[in-house]
């Protein structure tokens, strides 16, 4: 105990004696015991006694009759005291973070309280007399040992708060149904697995916590909650929502993170946010069935058989002479349900085009919770298929996703490759089968393979609203390759679709690779593709166009013309906007009839670096740059990069700017700072670094405006990993190669108070963490 802080109470007691206070702050004193004197306060309406040390409480706390707020939280109490139901005047009593291992009987004399805070202590249980506290409204339980709770908790009928996060309650109590008053109710972090059905009667809940319990489906009653505004249910094991749920009018916030088996709304609808959620679970309610459809998708570089693998799965003649595939083919895979009997599965198999010019444009179809299957040409070796960077491609843009190795013209060479290696490197590859084409050897083995992964994908027997899949199926199996948005929707309606389920299923068919709508872009809106595969088809005649590749991406509105002749001129202009979308192009700014597509700008750099160089000389010039290390091989970056960025494109001859295919040099608006994008290889670790750096007298506010556009550029990517890195500014000039870790960087500027300097264990000196952030 404090010596001088119990002399200091007593002197508070004693003015406050003098002066007749009705509050008394005793807090932060270190005070193990409580002054006796504190009996004589008769006036005293408000006594705090937080953040001290304090193991017992005077008996003669019971003489305060007067008072009515009792504050005592960060103590060392294990008890209360029983004159501590003399307090009859209590409102407010808050003995939280405490180690409190019960309460008195007495505390259920306390009629008048209304606010209880009990967290952060001992409790096993608590008192049937808790029921007596018949005005309380508010109870605070959060982060004791709570295994059940009595049935008197019924009793408090004027409770609107009641939390018990962090405890170990496997259920409820019955009576908890009497608590009609109740408004937030939080359960977060206990041992639940189902949801009592007493607390979907709590008809004026508004706010409902559940996260972090063992919980594995919802009762259906949970569609009487009408005024729930917040529901939370993070980190159990739901598979699925009941559809009864879409009846909650008034639902503003709905969690569902780290339901890593959450089937039903499907990811591509709780993507779309609350709304789309609730009005899927509307459409459920009217009839649903089951959709046994999925995707196949086979990757590999070109040359390897990936459209004669196909027809040998499909029972077709092997052709010797087959054509090449140019984007994207797809056809129909029928299967037998390994399980179900009178199921058949259908298996869209998307066969992309192996060329590499392809490899960017097929990012937008690489879709999750697909099946690939990933063929190399076993006579030329798994690494000559580049078997390791098409892994990390899957991997990057579908990390879900399973994928089975299929080694082709195994009738001429056995497949030689370091398979648990790779499996230990890409776990969600399935098993490695050889096959001919030609022979069909292999391919029955493989072809159950693939029956038995199919039958696990979340995408088959997926359970849709009867109307959505009629209208789906009518355009799938339909010719037309495009159509207004406006005949979309009225076939939609036509079909039976909601107008609120109109915009959810035309976002979940462009998700699922079924359409392309872009709803919310003006510049591509105004048309709905039917065929996605035709847009590859047209993107590609520019891919490979002559002229294009002569002038290293230049593509002038008479090449389109001449390339696009079959299509109307509001077409051409629309598959234009698209590669723009796409950012597979972008027009040049002092000529709008000509694009320039940056999958065919020349791997050869332009002379850059003298006026790079030049600007480092300015007055007062200086520099911000970071390298972020991609855990993947990636097509698409930086070029996707240049197209988004090309408003700060120098223009500097017929090059159309200073940018090649694994860089850039952009200027700013104010021309006073320049921007150099490079992706380098990392030859010791095979890894891409993209490395962004920004020169002149104020670079941080271009350099966050690139930077922007390169988190967005890789954020398409869902399964890639992003390490960020800012190299030491050398200020010795000893040529020091360290690199800070941005995020420890930023972890510094943001304690309290912050750490503004940190050493470089290479040059040993102090750098400004400020400086190496923001260039200042």
């Amino acid at each position: 105990m404090s010596s001088s802080g119990y002399t200091r109470a007593q002197q508070r007691i004693k003015e406050a004696l003098k002066k007749s206070n009705s509050s008394l702050d005793l807090s932060y004193l270190s005070l193990a015991t409580l002054p006796p004197e504190i009996g004589q306060l008769q006036n005293l309406t408000r006594l705090s006694l937080n953040h001290n040390q304090l193991t017992t409480l005077a008996p003669e706390i019971g003489q305060l009759q007067n008072l009515t707020r009792l504050s005592l939280d960060h103590n060392q109490l294990t008890t209360l005291p029983p004159e501590i139901g003399q307090l009859q005047n209590l409102t407010v009593l808050s003995p939280d973070h405490n180690q409190l291992a019960a309460l008195p009987p007495e505390i259920g004399w306390l009629q008048n309280l209304t606010q209880l805070y009990l967290e952060h202590n001992l409790l096993t249980a608590l008192p049937p007399e808790i029921g007596q506290l018949q005005n309380l409204i508010v109870l605070y339980l959060d982060r004791n040992y709570l295994t059940i709770l009595p049935p008197e908790i019924g009793k408090l009928q004027k409770l609107t708060q009641l939390s018990l996060d962090q405890n170990q309650l496997t259920t409820l109590p019955s009576e908890v149904v009497q608590l009609q008053n109740l408004t937030q109710l939080s359960l977060n972090q206990n041992q639940l697995i189902a949801l009592p059905l007493e607390v979907v009667q709590l008809q004026n809940l508004a706010q409902l916590s559940l996260n972090q319990n063992q919980l594995t489906a919802l009762p259906p009653e949970m569609g009487q909650l009408q005024n729930l505004r917040d529901l939370s249910l993070k980190q159990n094991q739901l598979t699925a929502l009941p559809p009864e749920m879409g009846q909650l009018q008034n639902l503003r916030d709905l969690s569902l993170d780290r339901n890593f088996h959450f089937e039903s709304p499907p990811p591509e609808v709780c993507g779309q946010g609350l709304q789309a959620i609730l009005t899927f679970l509307r459409e459920q309610q009217t009839e649903n069935e089951h959709q046994w459809l999925s995707k196949l998708l086979i990757v590999g570089e070109g040359g390897v058989g990936k459209t004669s693998l196909i027809r040998a799965l499909k029972d077709e003649p092997f052709q010797a002479q087959q054509s090449t595939t140019h984007g994207i083919e797809i056809t129909t895979l029928p299967l037998p349900h390994p399980t179900k009997t009178d199921v058949t599965m259908m298996l869209n198999a998307w066969d992309f085009g192996g060329q590499e010019i392809y490899h960017a444009t097929h990012q937008f179809f690489l879709t999750n919770r697909s099946l690939f299957l990933l063929a190399f040409n076993a006579r030329l070796g798994f690494e000559q298929g580049k078997l390791v960077y098409w892994l990390k491609t899957i991997r990057a843009n579908a990390p879900e996703s399973p994928i089975i190795l299929v080694a082709t013209y195994a009738d001429e060479r056995d497949a030689d490759l370091p398979f648990i290696d790779l499996k230990k490197q890409f776990p969600n590859i399935v098993a490695l089968y050889e096959v001919s084409n030609k022979t069909e050897k292999g391919i029955p083995d493989l072809k159950q393979a693939i029956t038995q992964a199919a039958a696990c994908l979340p995408l088959m027997g997926e359970r849709w609203p009867t109307t959505w899949l009629n209208f789906t199926n009518s355009i799938r199996i339909g010719s037309e390759k495009q159509t207004t948005p406006q005949a979309f929707f009225a076939s939609m309606e036509r079909a039976g679709v909601s107008q609120d389920g109109k915009p959810v299923l035309a976002t979940w068919l462009h998700e699922l690779g079924d359409i392309l709508f872009f709803q919310e872009d003006n510049d591509v809106n105004d048309l709905v593709i039917l065929k996605p595969q035709w847009v590859t088809e047209y993107i590609s005649q520019v891919l490979e166009a002559e002229e294009v590749i002569k002038y290293n991406g230049i593509f002038t509105r008479q090449c389109m013309d001449q390339i696009w002749q079959d299509l109307s001129i509001g077409l051409r202009d629309f598959f234009l906007r698209l590669m723009e979308r796409f950012d597979l192009s972008y027009r040049t700014l002092e000529n709008r009839d000509i694009s320039l597509v940056v999958e065919r700008l020349p791997f050869e750099q332009p002379d850059y670096q003298q006026r790079w160089d030049a600007k480092q000389q300015e007055t007062n010039c200086k520099e911000i740059s970071m390298k972020l290390q991609l855990s993947e091989i990636l097509p698409g970056i930086p070029t996707w990069f240049i197209a988004r960025q090309h408003r700060f494109t120098i223009e500097q001859g017929e090059r159309r700017g200073i940018h090649w295919r694994t860089g850039v040099l952009f200027r700013d608006r104010s021309q006073k700072h320049l921007a150099l994008v490079r992706t380098l290889r990392d030859e010791i670790t095979n890894a891409d670094h993209l490395h962004l750096t920004v020169r002149g007298p104020i670079p941080h506010n271009f350099f966050d405006i690139l930077r922007d556009g390169l988190e967005l550029t890789l954020s398409r990517y869902p399964g890639l990993t992003v390490k960020r890195f800012l190299p030491c500014p050398n200020p010795l000039n000893l040529d020091c190669h360290h690199e800070f870790d941005y995020a420890n960087l930023t972890k510094r500027l943001e304690r309290n108070p912050p750490k503004s300097t940190i050493e470089c264990p290479d040059c040993l000196e102090t750098i400004s963490v400020t400086q190496l952030l923001f260039g200042l």
